[in-house]
């Protein structure tokens, strides 16, 4: 009696191709294949994926990059929604916000809640790109910050005991090494006077009238625009008032002296503004330029006496040149502008030929070695 007839069409299957064998799991696996062969397969295997996994990192890249530019195109511009009347009933708020290039998806958040409540009109943002020294976080070192750091420290010793203060707490190199990215840091520390310089300019060329109300805040700031409006659309925005969202009072027993905590914002009334892009002269006081004299009209300078009640003050407020500010006066100057240039002449990457009296040594609030008391509601 022969084999099963299932054994003989394997054995018939197995003779008809001699090149192949099948397994019991019915699987077929080359025989009688060259070695030399297989390298070159392998090679030609290991190159088409080289050139695929680059071709996928080139278009991700690619993409990427397209959605930065977008992102950055989209955002630059200040979101413009002017009341096309003017009514005394209308409440109307501008935002600025500091932020950076390497953070734009925070500005697209604020852009997407809170710039599209009805009293706004303008969203400001602020980046590297607006700065003196647009490359200042990427060129300066860490030996800069600790220059500037030390140079900062060491001045204002002639200054009003405000300033000497201060200058004591400017920021030290050991608070500094802790910090993710000093560099970027302490480039950052111009940043609000060039957007309040890019806001005052957009009024100008633009002849928008002020807003109520001028926002100014982080771009990991939340403000909720409609208890915003409910608790200041009713007051006088005329008023010269300056908000905090956070208030830092300095030991009375060693100086009397408040000032904002940045990150939680500050809200200027339009009066406030008014005061801030006012143009001053003061007679024997820095020089002439065209450029702050002509062609930009102070606003609401319809009040003169008003108008020169302030620059009386200013002026005399000039002269005490608390902090070195003098030398950058120049006749036809705003505050902001003034503010503008004393932040953005002397640039951190010059530090090493910073002279007494120059160099710009303000930043943001440094935790200070005293606890501060809780808030009282």
């Amino acid at each position: 009696m022969g084999p099963p007839e299932e054994i003989r069409n394997e054995q018939q299957r197995s003779t008809a191709s001699p090149q192949r064998r099948y397994t019991g799991r019915g699987r077929a696996t080359l025989r009688h294949v060259k070695p030399e062969f297989i390298l070159i397969l392998t090679i030609l295997v290991a190159t088409l994926s080289t050139l695929i996994f680059h071709s996928l990192l080139a278009k991700n890249d690619a993409v990427q990059n397209q959605i930065n530019k977008n992102n950055e195109h989209k955002l630059n511009p200040p979101r413009d929604r002017s009341r096309t009347t003017s009514t005394s009933s209308s409440f109307t708020v501008d935002i600025l916000s500091v932020s950076s290039i390497n953070q734009l998806d925070l500005l697209h958040a604020q852009q997407s809640t809170i710039a599209t409540h009805k009293s706004v009109r303008n969203f400001f943002n602020v980046t590297e790109r607006d700065d003196a020294d647009p490359n200042c976080h990427t060129d300066i070192t860490f030996e800069h910050v600790e220059s500037v750091s030390n140079f900062c420290r060491k001045q204002g010793k002639e200054k009003p005991i405000i300033m000497r203060y201060l200058r004591n707490q400017y920021a030290n190199v050991n608070w500094l090494r802790k910090k993710k990215n000093p560099m970027g840091w302490l480039c950052a520390q111009v940043r609000p006077y060039s957007g309040l310089r890019k806001a005052q300019l957009h009024y100008q060329r633009s002849g928008q009238e002020l807003p109520n109300y001028l926002l100014i805040f982080d771009d990991d700031t939340y403000y909720n625009m409609e208890k915003f409006q409910m608790n200041f659309a009713s007051l006088d925005s005329s008023i010269e008032k300056v908000y905090a969202g956070c208030l830092v009072r300095l030991p009375v027993h060693q100086i009397n002296y408040t000032f904002p905590f940045g990150g939680f914002g500050s809200i200027l009334s339009e009066g406030a503004l008014v005061r801030l892009f006012r143009r001053h002269s003061c007679p024997g006081l820095g020089g002439f330029n065209d450029t702050y004299s002509k062609g930009h009209a102070s606003f609401n300078e319809k009040e003169s006496s008003l108008a020169e009640d302030s620059s009386a003050a200013f002026c005399s407020r000039l002269k005490e040149d608390n902090v070195g500010e003098l030398k950058y006066f120049t006749n036809g100057m705003s505050l902001v502008e003034l503010m503008y240039k004393y932040s953005s002449t002397d640039k951190y990457r010059n530090v090493k030929n910073w002279a007494r009296g120059s160099g710009f040594c303000m930043h943001s609030f440094v935790e200070p070695e005293y606890p501060i008391p809780p808030k009282v509601s």
